[in-house]
């Protein structure tokens, strides 16, 4: 449960870091919706494995290219995911709702892609990536 709390705690952090760079780079570049997402995620999911690997899971060890390389492919499928899910959630929100100003219908699309990214980034960190295979 100590871990669970853990990862949502840096799940959050990395959900407003998230967050507040999409809206930074849709409000001030000339970034489409999926650029500025690809950039906010990559740069939450950085800090997401420095606070995971030494704060949630606890591994001490050095960081091995062969660690960060398996975090980085689930992390890019976390990232099609979230880029999938923030385009059509996107599209089905203005469908729905089309007075809601574009900011609120892309950030509505990116609440959704990041519950359900969290739940696969945790599994796969959990069970792949840090996993101790002395144990």
């Amino acid at each position: 449960m100590k871990k669970i709390l853990k990862f949502l705690t840096v799940g959050a952090t990395n959900t407003l870091i998230d967050f507040a760079i999409l809206n930074l780079l849709i409000q001030l570049t000339p970034l489409s919706l999926l650029w500025s997402n690809s950039i906010s995620f990559s740069v939450a999911v950085i800090n997401s494995y420095l606070l995971n690997k030494y704060w949630t899971f606890q591994d001490r060890k050095p960081i091995y290219l062969t660690q960060f390389s398996l975090f980085f492919v689930i992390s890019l499928v976390g990232l099609g995911l979230s880029n999938l899910i923030l385009h059509f959630g996107t599209k089905a929100i203005i469908f729905l709702w089309p007075d809601l100003t574009f900011t609120w219908q892309y950030n509505l699309a990116k609440m959704a892609s990041a519950v359900i990214v969290l739940v696969w980034n945790f599994a796969a960190y959990q069970y792949w990536v840090f996993y101790d295979r002395k144990k």
